[in-house]
């Protein structure tokens, strides 16, 4: 019982998500933008402040989305021989959440661009459920430990279009809350619950440059600065972020673009996050995407998350519509708990599941 207890208590203080003021992280911005692996500095209402040079009217973007998490906890089973021959699953944990995506707004003034946007940051929606047993199978206690919350920006956007070069930049205010609901039940006992909440505040500053030197190719950078979360309780720093993409179309009309976008943070050690995508345009005015992101955890570099997406997009008029889905899993198969003195061989497995639409508007 206590190497449950202590390897529980461990999990959730370094690796596992939304538990703490780090979260997990929202690696995309639109629906376009997750259809495609998360590529998003070389968009116009992606995570580049440039982005907002590429539009020529006043625009409107709305977004909604939907996110569902499912983690199983198994314990690996063993033969006489020492041949793993099986999982015993002991918790199957679900999540769901309804919110809103980006939005943003853009005014295009000469070869000035205002824009605003709000954006989701980080997600800290995390269940925990355990139930313990004595060895005739009957319940002496239920763990419930439940994390809701999230970290958002509302961004004032500034840029300067030319006929092949967009700089642009922004302050993001940060805000967003975590909170906690502990509780241990017991059939023959007193139940203990605890519920705690902390609001989130902080600023950052973001510049990115777009270069269009070809029609057929587009170059994004965007840095971020390293900013503080505050609350009540203490504060968090996080790094700053370089983020490198490119878009490429082959010439001779071939209506396929191929898009990379690398990302670099500098936590205890750095990481990179990797993202890949296609789209193709059918028609002239539908696209259809796909693509491929990859990401380590920031505190163990074991954990990797893998995310396969696709996206579709219309065109009407003044009017378009996206609609883009990631399936993700992530992996503790070469986890090292080493130290914490656990004989249990355990098997982590999660699941995530992002849904979003997006609808934009032109006058």
């Amino acid at each position: 019982m206590n190497a449950i207890l202590l390897l529980f208590y461990s999990l959730i203080n370094y690796t596992l998500p939304g538990v703490n003021e780090q979260g997990d992280r929202i690696y995309y911005t639109g629906a376009n933008s997750l259809g495609l692996g998360g590529v998003s500095v070389i968009f116009e209402n992606g995570d580049n402040p440039a982005g907002t040079g590429l539009n020529d009217k006043i625009s409107l973007y709305l977004n909604g989305l939907i996110y569902s998490g499912i983690e199983k906890r198994g314990l690996r089973v063993y033969d006489s021989y020492g041949n793993n021959v099986g999982v015993s699953t002991i918790a199957n944990n679900h999540i769901n959440n309804v919110a809103p995506g980006l939005m943003a707004l853009t005014l295009p003034l000469k070869f000035l661009r205002l824009g605003l946007r709000y954006q989701p940051l980080w997600d800290f929606n995390y269940l925990y459920y355990y139930e313990y047993r004595d060895d005739f199978y009957q319940i002496t206690e239920i763990v419930k430990d439940h994390y809701n919350g999230g970290v958002s920006s509302a961004a004032p956007i500034i840029s300067v279009s030319s006929h092949f070069l967009k700089i642009g930049v922004e302050e993001d205010f940060l805000y967003g809350k975590i909170e906690r609901e502990f509780k241990r039940l017991f059939p023959e006992g007193r139940d203990s619950i605890v519920n705690i909440a902390h609001h989130l505040d902080g600023r950052r500053i973001k510049w990115g440059l777009l270069l269009t030197p070809f029609i057929n190719l587009t170059l994004g950078y965007s840095y971020a600065d390293r900013y503080k979360l505050k609350s009540d309780s203490g504060s968090f720093i996080y790094p700053g972020s370089h983020t490198t993409g490119i878009a490429f179309q082959p010439p001779n009309r071939i209506p396929t673009k191929f898009l990379i976008e690398i990302g670099y943070e500098k936590w205890d050690r750095p990481i990179y996050v990797y993202k890949f995508g296609i789209e193709h345009t059918i028609i002239f005015k539908h696209k259809l995407r796909y693509g491929f992101c990859l990401f380590p955890d920031y505190r163990e570099p074991s954990i990797w998350t893998t995310n396969l997406t696709l996206g579709f997009g219309t065109n009407i008029k003044n009017y378009c519509f996206d609609i883009g889905f990631g399936y993700g899993k992530r992996n503790y198969a070469n986890t090292d708990f080493g130290g914490l003195d656990i004989s249990e061989k355990y098997l982590f497995d999660e699941t995530l599941c992002h849904l979003l639409f997006s609808l934009g508007l032109s006058f």
